[in-house]
């Protein structure tokens, strides 16, 4: 069963964190994007957990099917995951002081954040919590590596070094992983064109770089996002500047200031 999780101090400040997260990825993304990405992992989270669920229902023993069929199952860690996988795509290189001595790097932010959240989660034997948060950061990092439209460049996806599925993981781990990947990629043919920043995103048949090695891509993200932000920010000057000459001029002639929407009568 598929359970809306009852408002807790741990709901409370999870909430916080998604509000928090998301004022630092829909400037980048824009508002569409940002509520596709959501769509997007919580369908393809919920769905691989409910097929999950039904197998191991059919699976259990018949005295232990009643229980299996009326677990509950919770997904918000799975979100706050997903939204971390976009931090780490967007700034990888940002960094961020933990307890005012320990440097953690954004890159890091999901792998640290599972980590921590399995640990916690085998102490008190929450397992109907793992499948939402493994699923939740790996169908993040499969739509942002592959699916998401890259208006700017007329790609799919981000075929950057730094986003590859064994960055998730320590560095010893990276070679048999990005193997594994490799073979899955030809398998499923999930792969970047290596001439699709040069012309319109069409389907072709052209060999491309397997899930991607393109720094250039990391480095105009980071710059479309450094940009954003800084138009947001100029927007904001721009709105806010009538009102402080209003208020200046107003100090100036001893007139009380009343807002740009009144009338002094």
């Amino acid at each position: 069963m598929l359970t809306v999780p009852t408002p807790t101090p741990e709901v409370l400040v999870m909430i916080m964190a998604l509000l928090l997260l998301a004022r630092i990825i829909e400037p980048v993304y824009g508002s569409t994007e940002f509520l596709k990405l959501i769509l997007v992992v919580d369908f393809a989270a919920s769905t691989a957990t409910f097929c999950i669920a039904y197998i191991i229902f059919l699976s259990a023993p018949d005295d232990r099917k009643g229980r299996t069929l009326y677990k509950e199952f919770s997904g918000f860690h799975g979100l706050l995951s997903a939204l971390l996988v976009a931090v780490k795509q967007i700034m990888p290189d940002h960094e961020v002081i933990l307890a005012g001595f320990l440097r953690l790097k954004a890159a890091h932010f999901p792998s640290v954040y599972v980590l921590a959240s399995t640990v916690v989660i085998a102490a008190l034997q929450s397992w109907h919590c793992l499948a939402f948060l493994y699923l939740g950061t790996y169908f993040a990092w499969l739509y942002l590596r592959f699916f998401q439209h890259q208006p700017e460049t007329s790609i799919m996806g981000d075929p950057s070094e730094d986003f590859k599925f064994s960055s998730f993981f320590p560095a010893a781990a990276a070679g048999p992983i990005d193997a594994a990947a490799g073979v899955l990629g030809k398998m499923f043919r999930l792969r970047h064109d290596a001439h699709a920043e040069a012309k319109p995103l069409l389907p072709t048949a052209a060999t491309g770089t397997l899930l991607g090695s393109n720094a250039v891509d990391a480095n105009r993200r980071r710059e479309r996002g450094a940009k954003a932000l800084e138009e947001r920010l100029e927007m904001k000057k721009i709105a806010d500047a009538p009102v402080v000459e209003s208020a200046a001029a107003a100090a100036a002639s001893g007139l009380p200031h009343t807002g740009s929407g009144s009338r002094l009568a």
